[in-house]
C-alpha cells in the first residue's frame, strides 16, 4: 500500500489489515507505562484514531477534535501514535483532554496492522470503527498523511453497529 505526503510517495509496510479483520494481538504502551493491547479497551463499538505525531499539527487536530467527538457519544474512543508515553501525557496535559491515548513507541501495533510508514518510521493516519469482537467494521487509511479522516464517515459507521 502506498499514500502521500504531498506529491511524494510513502510506502506502508504491510500486509495492512482489512474491513473485517480481527484485530491484530500487539503490545501497546498505556501513560502509566503498563504493557496492554487495544483488545483490553473493547467495550461495544470503539473508534480508533491513529495518528503519526501527536506534536504536529494535524495530528493535533485530529486528536482534539475526536477528543471533543467522544464526549457526545456513547463509544469508547482510543487514540494510538508512535510517541512515547511522555510525549503522549505532555500533549493532554497541554491540550486539557483525558483520554485512552496509547503509544506504538515499539512499533509492534505498527507491525502487526501493517500501518508502518516504512519512510518515516510512523503510523499512517488511520481510522477504525470496531465491534464488541474485535472485528473491523470501517476503515480509512487518509491518502495524503497532511489531511484529516473523514470524521462523518467514521461516526455514521460506528453508528451502524
Amino acid at each position: 500500500m502506498q499514500i502521500k505526503r504531498d506529491q511524494q510517495i510513502i510506502n506502508i509496510v504491510g500486509p495492512t489489515i482489512e474491513v473485517g479483520d480481527l484485530l491484530p494481538t500487539a503490545q501497546l504502551i498505556d501513560r502509566n507505562h503498563q504493557k496492554v493491547e487495544l483488545k483490553d479497551y473493547l467495550k461495544g463499538t470503539t473508534v480508533v484514531s491513529i495518528v503519526p505525531d501527536i506534536n504536529t499539527k494535524t495530528c493535533d487536530i485530529q486528536t482534539s477534535r475526536f477528543a471533543s467527538i467522544a464526549l457526545e457519544q456513547n463509544y469508547t474512543f482510543v487514540t494510538i501514535s508512535t510517541n512515547s508515553p511522555e510525549d503522549i501525557m505532555n500533549w493532554c496535559q497541554a491540550a486539557n483532554v483525558d483520554m485512552i491515548y496509547l503509544s506504538d513507541v515499539e512499533r509492534h501495533f505498527s507491525q502487526a496492522a501493517g500501518l508502518l510508514m516504512a519512510e518515516y518510521d510512523k503510523l499512517a493516519r488511520t481510522v477504525l470503527v470496531i465491534d464488541g469482537q474485535g472485528v473491523i467494521k470501517y476503515m480509512e487509511v487518509v491518502p495524503d498523511m497532511r489531511d484529516e479522516p473523514n470524521y462523518t464517515a467514521a461516526l455514521e459507521a460506528a453508528a451502524k453497529l
